[in-house]
């Protein structure tokens, strides 16, 4: 399993590496480049889903190495304090040194719930999107590590179909259909 993982690893940094110098996707042109970015993109955007996947496989079982206080202090460190500093740092920097002064208009408390909206939203940098659903799932590992293993597979199974049916099945059939949809009704069960 363990080869396996690291494969996957490697696979989905190099596909992060090429989504990130394919940078050129985002702005829609009729030149042929953009055709070949967006077959990039296509094929590459498996690298956080899968990032994501090994993250829950290799957490999944961590009561057999150590307690769930240890486990939260380790997502602590290696993922909370990294993004609320190097979102400070980016912030810092768009305020002094790009001179982004719109951060802090309208006064001392309407920046500090802006600032604190830009952080929970991760919309300092742009980049950092990952991080809000990476502490979602660090937050759900440790309620799915008490499914005793022998029924984890079933019920992840159950978890999956019912994910697939209620975000994806239902609003591409309603949208099929013409069928008025409200999305915002979707069971977001694992996503």
């Amino acid at each position: 399993m363990k080869k396996y993982i690291t494969v996957l690893s490697v696979l989905s940094c190099i596909a992060v590496v090429y989504l990130h110098i394919n940078d050129c996707f985002w702005n829609f042109s009729y030149e042929n480049y953009w055709i070949s970015a967006n077959i990039i993109e296509s094929i590459f955007y498996f690298a956080v889903p899968v990032f994501f996947m090994i993250s829950g496989c290799t957490l999944i079982d961590y009561r057999n190495k150590y307690s769930t206080k240890i486990y939260f202090k380790k997502r602590i460190n290696k993922t909370l304090i990294p993004f609320i500093i190097w979102s400070m740092l980016a912030l810092l920097y768009m305020i002094f040194i790009q001179s982004n002064t719109s951060m802090l208009d309208g006064g001392v408390v309407a920046s500090v719930r802006h600032i604190l909206g830009l952080f929970f939203n991760a919309q300092i940098l742009n980049i950092y999107w990952f991080f809000l659903p990476l502490f979602s799932i660090y937050l759900c590992i440790p309620a799915l590590s008490l499914i005793p293993e022998n029924v984890r597979q079933k019920i992840f199974r159950y978890l999956l179909i019912a994910t697939f049916i209620f975000n994806i099945s239902i609003p591409f059939l309603f949208r099929l259909l013409k069928i008025a949809y409200n999305e915002e009704n979707n069971l977001e069960i694992l996503m």
